[in-house]
């Protein structure tokens, strides 16, 4: 499966909009990205955004427990949503916190 929205078309919503979340260099930025990826239309029956963690050290799978919220930038985040995979790296906690709301 293509990585970090290849096979989003380039120039689409999803694809600029991935490409500033990927590209933030500080938190605020990379927050208000993420949230403005993730309010993006998505086709009707949709299936949730799934989140998978990664060690970035390792690039072994991590379990979602306090270690990556205490320390976001030792993990790779992946997203799979609407068939595509997008993955980054945390800049703080707050770039978690739309993921994992209940």
């Amino acid at each position: 499966m293509p990585l970090n929205g290849e096979q989003t078309r380039p120039g689409s919503a999803h694809a600029k909009a991935w490409a500033a979340v990927a590209s933030a260099t500080d938190p605020v930025a990379q927050r208000a990205a993420l949230d403005a990826f993730l309010a993006l239309e998505r086709p009707p029956g949709a299936r949730p955004v799934q989140v998978h963690v990664y060690r970035r050290g390792s690039g072994e799978r991590a379990r979602i427990d306090q270690a990556l919220w205490d320390e976001p930038a030792a993990f790779e985040v992946e997203l799979r949503l609407n068939g595509d995979e997008y993955r980054f790296v945390p800049l703080s906690r707050a770039s978690l916190e739309p993921l994992f709301r209940e």
